[in-house]
């Protein structure tokens, strides 16, 4: 019936001339008016509107007479009576399954796209590619016509027609199954003109619809289009209808009309004035009467609430952009510096505080924004994947209400985790780590975890059971069949030393619970669904499985939680997820139900589908800074604009086509059909767009304008910022201000914008200023002294205190330290040495009982038990059977040491060494080693007349376990230090006159006995087995009567030697004992009675000389000790117990780890508390515990002292 346009720059009021002409519209009775707005800003565009009827007292405005919708809602509220919107509409997810579905059924009549088919994303990009072809009303007719045009080439041929090949079989499917891909636009402007026939696939698709020709009269609604600079081809085709039915006005920011000819492509208004042309053609065409353009006056439409020198900088800054980019020579008339600010800042996060702290500054001052409130400002990113992150952080710490208007993909939630780990569990054999995944998304909860009255006891109870099993399984290796089975696992623990006793806790049972469960609940669900005949039958299970595992009911629970917290968003998101996976099974079972079930195509299917959802948001109606994407800025959209992040690669957007046609295969359908259907150049199109984009930025704010960039971001140094941006601060000479880090000389207005935020600046402030070694300036102190007033003191003392913090543990009370060791401490050798190593690091493993998780291997502790182990039952196996070392032959040792292997490989806790080709290997190589060392101990046997007593002598108490009495030492405290251990082996040698006895500890690596680290508290195993020995030699050998012949180490091991050492005595020399010797001759010859004149022993630090003599070797001549002195040694290191009981119950807790200056060996070196603790020592509080290298003579004499005392 008419059309009509608005035009104008931006600096028009277009919303107040779009209010105008609706107001007078509605002035007639029977008259509406429909405002089309777009459909990204809807909800913002209505709200406007209807404000602006309102302030101008329209009578009727609200959703009677002028109603305000998108195309699509229009489309909506015209079809939804009629049918015409069919129930049976396919959503993209459904879309996706037939297209999956009939490719795979044409994969051997493609060629080009054969191997495309299981490429991800290609079905997205087919799909949505087709969905072009509608908006842009192309059919599959015209892709076969682009083929055989003579431009085409042979290529371009063949892919259009398997691409028509597709989208035929593709509509044929969707007609055969009575659904129709939804084109709601299409389908009213068909239903506007009453062009719908019956005899279309879109009607038969829908035999339930209404007569479809009887189309509304709209001769009394005028349609205000307005916010839009181009239309699809669809819409365009809808507004033809409109104009021929109704009365159209068109708002375009356009400078003015080009009714006779395009504009060119580097007009700034480009896109506009090529709608402008398009539109008014098609009305001269069609004989539609077309208004005079109402062009609006920039004098008479200036913002309203710009004021002076805000309205000449507004007015100024459109005019430079104009000009500047329809390259007119540009002379600048009016200052801009008061309304718009050019920063350069370090970095991205730093950009956003900054934003922050200017927003709060706003805010609060009153003066120049008297009722500026939060709504009123915007954050434009042209990077949403770097800024965002940055946002919630900074806003939440400067008290700044937001909103950010973004997707939120289905992809991140725990529902989709689920569902990943539960097929991921089948295809990968039940993989820990696939296992862990689905419990740890908490949405399965055994049925005794759903019982609890308290839906949260539950889950807490059924995460700590998940933290212990998860702990124990990585120990293990507990996957695959060990969660399938019926049969239950087996814990085994490995003894981190020979003396650690074991958790009481029966920890079998309780992890056990969890498998059964899974095994029932979830491997069973598996097991039945990978058995499904048909798809239909897979989708029942699935359903049924996900009642019965209680995640709807997970899903519930979160949801009303997150609505007691005032968290609506999540709580609409649970809802839309647990929606979203409803539909799909739905759509799966009405598409492939019938056909039999594929496991892989189920899984691919349901996982793709889910984690291309997006959530619908909840449009922001409250006091909030709105975050929008930089592209989606209009003219005077807020009052103060921000827009952070214009650096040379954001602005102008580098465009790339990731669609199936490349641009020039875009040009010749266009060329083809001349205009009547068009299909977008994406890239030429986006690149001619960006200069609008920002010129929309430019114009956004109508207050202050606020443009930035970070020079640099992860490894990106030195960016520079955006062209456009140099523009304007080259031409408009705006300043660039470059806001740093915080410093003590930085500006507190440009920085401070909460108490909150201020706690972290002064605090950081106060750090610059102690390493510079400068007192706080002085406004910063008085800005601290304010915060010590405000509310938020306590925690601002709390977080200043890291000012003059000491890495100083603090000491426990003497009740704490009773209450954490007891009123008597019972230790093993290793954890008095661990004191000694380091004070702190023994309060924590002991302490608090920290240790490091255990994970499945082959360990030092699983090795070394493997060795003690078989070296026991071997000397035991030879005093059961009455057989010296000296008596043993070569194959009752082999024989023997064959059946203690058979014996230790068959148990349990050993069948790690069969789980693979390698484990095997290195069981061959164990048994070798025990072999090995077998032959060491017979070859020694043979010379030495020392013979073993005893093997594996437990003393105190060990693992549930008593042994002799061992060491038990009084405390001031009147408890007692109850210390523990294991012997590995107690040798005796009688002669006429003596009995001596020596103790041999194994080493599955070398050790060396230092004397300084005995003395030092860091190697007590030796004296304290000698000690323990001497002390119970009554239990022992039967005699209180019997003298130390010294403690030793014996290195557990199978030496590799070349073949010049091949020799037997060179092997044997490998097995060498080292430790503490006794210093009496008489001894010697009971160590090695084989000794050859002028040559040394190959296993103890002895020689003959020439004349026969026996003589301790010069290099070891510090290793003997008389017996004066093994006794100074032994009440040292009974001293050294004692002073750590008292020291660990008085709750003094030193971070004091030892550092050795011969060898330069630090206690901090391979710690695994290193993250606890936080030694430094830089900071110089902290200091290592320097042990001085002592000599042999130094330490006797030390010792002497300590007597005398």
């Amino acid at each position: 019936m008419s059309l009509r346009f608005i035009l104008g720059d931006g600096r028009c009021r277009h919303d107040q001339a779009v209010i105008e002409n609706a107001k007078s519209w509605l002035e007639k009775d029977h008259q509406e008016v429909f405002f089309l707005v777009p459909n990204y800003n809807k909800f913002e565009r209505e709200r406007e509107i209807l404000q602006l009827l309102k302030e101008d007292r329209v009578e009727d405005f609200a959703s009677i007479r002028a109603q305000v919708y998108s195309f699509h809602r229009l489309a909506w509220f015209y079809l939804q009576q009629t049918g015409l919107l069919s129930q049976n509409a396919i959503t993209e997810n459904g879309a996706s399954m037939i297209m999956r579905k009939l490719l795979l059924e044409l994969e051997e009549e493609l060629v080009l796209y054969r191997g495309e088919i299981n490429k991800a994303g290609f079905i997205q990009q087919l799909l949505a590619f087709y969905q072009e072809m509608h908006t842009s009303r192309l059919g599959i007719e015209d892709l076969l016509a682009g083929g055989t045009a003579p431009s085409a080439t042979q290529d371009e041929e063949k892919k259009y027609s398997e691409l028509a090949k597709i989208f035929q079989r593709f509509e044929q499917e969707l007609l055969e199954r009575a659904l129709q891909v939804e084109q709601p636009i299409t389908l009213l402007t068909r239903f506007l003109e009453g062009s719908l026939l019956d005899d279309s696939p879109v009607e038969q698709a829908m035999p339930n619809a209404v007569s479809m020709n009887k189309a509304p009269d709209l001769s009394h609604a005028l349609f205000i289009i307005s916010g839009f600079s181009a239309f699809s081809t669809q819409e365009q085709q809808l507004i033809q209808v409109l104009m021929k039915k109704s009365h159209v006005i068109i708002d375009l920011f356009l400078d003015r009309g080009y009714p006779q000819e395009l504009p060119s492509p580097l007009n700034l208004f480009y896109e506009a004035g090529r709608t402008y042309y398009q539109l008014i053609s098609f009305a001269r065409e069609n004989q539609v009467p077309i208004y005079l353009d109402q062009k609006l006056s920039v004098n008479q439409e200036v913002d309203k609430e710009a004021k002076g020198s805000m309205q000449q900088a507004y007015n100024e800054i459109e005019t430079f952009w104009r000009q500047t980019q329809s390259q007119v020579n540009y002379q600048q008339q009016s200052s801009v510096k008061d309304f718009l600010a050019v920063w350069k800042v370090g970095n991205p996060e730093e950009e956003i505080r900054q934003i922050a702290a200017s927003i709060r500054g706003m805010m609060s001052d009153k003066k120049r924004y008297p009722a500026l409130r939060y709504r009123e400002i915007q954050l434009l990113i042209a990077e949403p994947e770097i800024y965002h992150q940055y946002i919630p952080k900074i806003f939440t710490e400067f008290e700044i209400p937001f909103y950010i208007d973004e997707e939120q993909m289905m992809a991140q939630h725990p529902l989709v985790e689920f569902l990943n780990a539960f097929f991921a569990c089948q295809s990968y054999g039940f993989r820990l780590n696939d296992i862990l995944r689905l419990l740890r998304t908490e949405l399965y909860l055994p049925a005794a975890y759903r019982s609890e009255a308290d839906w949260l006891v539950g889950r807490d109870q059924f995460r700590k059971l998940v933290d212990i099993t998860e702990n124990k399984a990585l120990a293990h290796d507990f996957q695959g069949a060990s969660w399938t089975r019926n049969e239950d696992w087996e814990l085994i623990e490995y003894l981190q030393s020979e003396e650690e006793q074991t958790d009481k806790v029966d920890l079998t049972a309780y992890t056990n619970q969890l498998r059964r469960a899974f095994k029932q609940d979830v491997a069973d669900t598996l097991d039945w669904l990978t058995a499904a005949r048909t798809n239909r039958d897979a989708v029942e299970l699935l359903y049924r499985f996900l009642l019965n595992a209680g995640v709807e009911e997970q899903l519930r629970h979160w949801r009303d939680q997150a609505i007691q917290q005032g968290k609506l968003d999540q709580a609409r998101n649970h809802e839309q997820a647990w929606q979203a996976l409803m539909d799909l099974l739905d759509e799966y079972a009405a598409i492939y139900g019938e056909e039999s079930f594929d496991f892989a195509l189920f899984e691919d299917v349901l996982l793709t589908g889910l984690e291309n959802v997006t959530f619908g948001k909840i449009p922001t109606a409250i006091d909030q800074v709105n975050i929008n994407r930089l592209d989606l800025a209009r003219p005077k959209q807020a009052k103060i604009t921000f827009a952070p992040g214009l650096n040379e690669t954001a602005l102008p957007r580098k465009i790339e086509n990731k669609t199936l046609l490349t641009n020039e295969e875009r040009q010749h359908f266009n060329q083809l059909f001349n205009g009547e259907k068009y299909l977008r150049d994406t890239v030429v199109e986006g690149s001619v767009k960006e200069p609008f984009a920002f010129y929309s930025v430019l114009l956004s704010a109508t207050e202050h304008l606020s443009l930035s960039y970070a020079v640099n971001f992860d490894t990106q140094q030195n960016i520079k910022m955006s062209p456009y941006l140099d523009r304007v601060v080259k031409r408009l000479d705006v300043p660039l201000q470059e806001r740093g880090i915080l410093t003590l000389v930085s500006d507190p207005r440009n920085y401070v914008g909460s108490y909150r935020g201020l706690i972290y600046q002064i605090n950081n402030l106060s750090q610059q200023a102690q390493k510079n070694k400068e007192n706080l300036p002085r406004v910063w102190e008085q800005l601290k002294q304010a915060l010590l007033r405000s509310e938020w003191t306590d925690l601002a003392a709390q977080v200043f205190e890291s000012q003059t913090h000491q890495n100083i543990p603090i000491p426990l009370s003497q009740a704490q330290a009773a209450a954490l060791y007891g009123p008597s401490i019972y230790s093993s050798i290793s954890q008095m040495e661990t004191f000694y190593q380091c004070e702190y690091k023994y309060f924590v493993s002991y302490g608090l009982r920290l240790k490091e998780r255990e994970v499945y291997g082959l360990n030092p502790a699983m090795t070394g038990e493997f060795f003690h182990d078989a070296l026991d039952r071997f000397v035991k196996v030879l005093i059961a059977e009455n057989i010296s070392l000296t008596q043993l032959t070569a194959d009752q040792r082999v024989q023997f040491v064959e059946v203690v292997l058979q014996e230790i490989f068959g148990e349990s806790r050993y069948r790690l060494l069969t789980s693979s080709a390698r484990m095997n290997f290195i069981r061959y190589q164990l048994g070798k080693t025990i072999q090995r060392v077998a032959w060491a101990l017979a070859k020694q046997g043979q010379k030495m007349h020392f013979s073993p007593e005893k093997t594996e002598v437990l003393f105190g108490q060990i693992a549930g376990s008593n042994g002799i009495n061992g060491i038990e030492l009084p405390l001031s405290s009147g408890g007692k230090l109850y210390v523990r251990g294991k012997i590995d082996r107690v040798d005796t040698a009688k002669t006429e006159e003596e009995q001596w006895l020596s103790v041999v500890d194994y080493k599955s690596s070398s050790r060396d006995f230092d004397l300084s680290e005995a003395y030092y508290g860091l190697a007590m195993q030796l004296i304290t087995y000698l000690d323990v020995a001497l002390t119970d030699a009554v239990q022992l050998v039967g005699s209180p009567n019997v003298r130390p012949a010294g403690a030793y180490y014996l290195h557990v091991h199978n030496p590799l030697l070349d073949g010049q050492e091949a020799s037997e005595e060179e092997r044997l020399k490998r097995f060498k004992y080292d430790g503490l010797f006794i210093d009496e001759p008489a001894v010697f010859p009971l160590l090695d009675e084989d000794v050859e004149a002028s040559k040394n022993s190959p296993i103890f630090p002895v020689r003959k000389d020439k004349n026969g003599n026996y003589q301790k070797t010069t290099q070891a001549k510090n290793k003997f000790y008389t017996e004066e002195e093994l006794e100074l040694l032994r009440k040292h290191n009974r001293k050294n117990m004692q002073q750590s009981g008292e020291k660990l119950l008085s709750g003094e807790i030193a971070l004091n780890p030892s550092y050795k200056i011969k060898d330069k060996k630090r206690a901090c070196e391979f710690c695994p508390f290193r993250s606890i603790c936080d030694f430094d020592v830089l900071l110089k509080e902290n200091e290592y515990h320097r042990l001085e290298n002592l000599s042999k003579d130094e330490i006797i004499h030390r010792l002497r002292e300590e007597e005398d005392e």
